[in-house]
């Protein structure tokens, strides 16, 4: 079962926002996360936080809508609304979670949303961050992943363990076979689609695997 967790992190695109809803079998919005849901005529199944970051007449117009679910938390308390919308998807069935609007000005709060990906593994479900031009992907070894290929859009590979041992890739233009990816280390930064469908296996650790694509064509950091 499919979820789609909203964010009140930067605003992903109107489009994008109704294609993945479109997909999912639950919606759940995490506090602000509702007005972009509300600007796109989407209501959620789930509205969720301490409802200090979605407009109070957005708020109201939810509470009106039959069928939708409103959890309210009290504004000190241990989990984010992100880690709340994920816990409730979890414990509605969802074992795939789409998260939109995870990210944004706050780098605590998009490292955090981010590594909540490891907790997915952790209780056996998988889910990806997602913006117009990012995908974020959590995975541990021992496995094997692969990669539709994407126009214009390039591959990085990170570890976020201490290693991640043998690594090995094909249908990517600079490819490892059997190498040992360690913490701190750019080596897997911008790779590039040489085929259809690239891989990326390894057997030890775990590893972030971003899909992206500049605005900027050429310009690096």
């Amino acid at each position: 079962m499919r979820a789609v967790i909203v964010g009140s992190g930067k605003p992903v695109d109107k489009e994008l926002l109704r294609e993945r809803c479109s997909e999912a079998d639950i919606i759940i919005a995490a506090d602000g996360g509702g007005l972009y849901l509300y600007e796109s005529g989407i209501v959620p199944d789930v509205l969720l936080g301490d409802f200090d970051s979605i407009p109070g007449e957005v708020l109201d117009f939810f509470r009106a809508q039959k069928g939708v679910k409103l959890l309210n938390f009290p504004v000190r308390k241990d989990y984010t609304d992100t880690e709340l919308a994920l816990e409730t998807a979890l414990d509605m069935g969802a074992d795939e979670i789409c998260f939109l609007s995870a990210t944004g000005s706050r780098l605590d709060h998009s490292l955090s949303n981010i590594l909540l990906l490891v907790k997915l593994l952790d209780r056996n479900a998988k889910g990806w961050i997602e913006d117009e031009n990012n995908r974020v992907y959590v995975f541990r070894g021992k496995g094997r992943i692969e990669l539709k290929r994407l126009d214009n859009w390039k591959v990085s590979l990170i570890p976020i363990s201490p290693e991640v041992r043998g690594v090995t890739t094909e249908g990517l233009l600079y490819q490892l076979k059997n190498y040992d990816m360690k913490l701190g280390h750019s080596l897997g930064i911008s790779n590039e689609f040489i085929a259809d469908t690239a891989s990326v296996s390894f057997d030890e650790g775990f590893l972030m695997v971003i899909l992206s694509r500049d605005d900027n064509p050429g310009k690096n950091l």
